[in-house]
């Protein structure tokens, strides 16, 4: 029996294959999103990144995790894309959040976060989520987000806030004209993601007080906002994915400490953590 587990943002999906008596396979495609494709633009970025390398594997249960797939409408769209590539399988979708919690807690209660390209919140109790945060999008909300902070350094950027060092190396490594970025932001699909890109300055400058001033300062408001949402957490473990709050771990366990939270595992992609929960479940 083979089991496909796929972990989706709105950048990239990490998908990885279990076999009885092999190895894991990992593969990578091209974000999914069913708040910004269609059906058959879902099926076609599978069939088109994944069907070749899987070499024809019969699968036979697909456990899909992914950003925009909270509304029922939207796991409906996302099974009826995988329905097309994986005919006979069983199909299960469930939000990313829901991926995180699994990851970060397995099955312990307590607090798990997501810090993508977008970011979110949950309150879970081992086996589900009991309450969780409004999620309103790149837009209104996804405070410490790589959106959130790709905002922060653009405005910077052209404010001329920041200082010269990180304004050379975006010349250096984007198309910083002002034509270019409103016409990607305001025109192009998918405005998110190109933000969320910006955030290459924060690994690049990680140590730069200017960028650890900027994560500490979004890191607040993200706690402050989303995880202050669920209610008085004090001595509650919180759970992170996501490359920034991995990269920031001690600017993120500070900013807890101080509202009388515990850091607990932060994973910077949680599909290796996803495969052990399914395969715990299939072999308890």
């Amino acid at each position: 029996m083979n089991i496909l587990i796929a972990d989706s943002g709105s950048t990239k999906t990490a998908w990885i294959l279990l076999s009885e008596g092999a190895e894991p396979k990992e593969y990578v495609t091209s974000g999914i999103n069913p708040n910004f494709n269609t059906v058959d633009e879902m099926a076609d970025i599978i069939r088109d990144g994944l069907m070749d390398v899987i070499n024809g594997a019969s699968i036979g249960f697909v456990y899909f995790y992914g950003t925009g797939c909270g509304p029922e409408s939207r796991k409906k769209k996302v099974k009826a894309a995988l329905q097309l590539c994986f005919f006979d399988a069983l199909i299960e979708v469930n939000t990313d959040l829901l991926a995180a919690a699994r990851a970060c807690l397995g099955n312990e209660a307590g607090v798990a976060c997501i810090l993508g390209t977008g970011s979110n919140t949950c309150l879970y109790d081992g086996e589900k989520i009991i309450k969780g945060v409004p999620s309103m999008g790149f837009a209104l909300a996804d405070e410490g987000s790589g959106g959130y902070f790709g905002k922060k350094i653009l405005n910077s950027y052209f404010y001329e806030l920041m200082p010269e060092e990180l304004r050379n190396w975006l010349d250096e490594n984007f198309d910083m004209r002002l034509e270019s970025v409103l016409d990607a932001v305001y025109i192009k699909p998918r405005p998110n993601k190109y933000v969320a890109g910006f955030t290459r300055l924060i690994g690049e400058f990680h140590e730069h007080e200017f960028v650890r001033a900027m994560v500490r300062d979004g890191f607040i408001e993200f706690v402050e906002k989303q995880v202050g949402y669920l209610g008085d957490l004090t001595g509650q473990k919180v759970g992170f994915v996501g490359t920034i709050a991995s990269i920031h771990r001690d600017i993120l366990e500070e900013v807890l400490q101080q509202k009388g939270m515990i850091l607990g595992d932060i994973v910077r992609g949680p599909i290796d953590e996803l495969a052990d929960y399914h395969l715990k479940l299939i072999y308890k």
